[in-house]
């Protein structure tokens, strides 16, 4: 619990989650998943990432707008800024925070 504590401070601090790589595999050892529902205010096509203002994810943080690497596909095929979606958070105390599964929602 302190290293996850640590890997999320030290992701605010930072101000990005981009951790890992489109292409790396979706499942690392000892990952938690949680289910994210936010909306999309930006994107950033280099680091392949997402900016979600997002609601609380219960067991993880607090709502907050924060930029996650996506890792099951590129972000020029998913839902426009300004939409509202529903994504899986991918975490772990190695390799940090990413996202996959991101949907719209209505």
């Amino acid at each position: 619990m302190r290293t996850l504590a640590f890997t999320l401070l030290l992701t605010l601090a930072c101000g990005k989650a981009n951790i890992g790589s489109p292409s790396k595999t979706l499942a690392d050892p000892g990952e938690k998943i949680f289910t994210m529902h936010g909306k999309i205010v930006g994107r950033d096509a280099s680091s392949n990432s997402l900016s979600i203002d997002h609601k609380e994810i219960p067991g993880l943080m607090e709502a907050m707008t924060m930029d996650y690497a996506v890792r099951d596909a590129k972000i020029d095929a998913l839902p426009a800024n300004g939409t509202n979606i529903v994504a899986h958070v991918h975490v772990t105390d190695e390799k940090g925070i990413w996202i996959t599964d991101v949907k719209a929602t209505p």
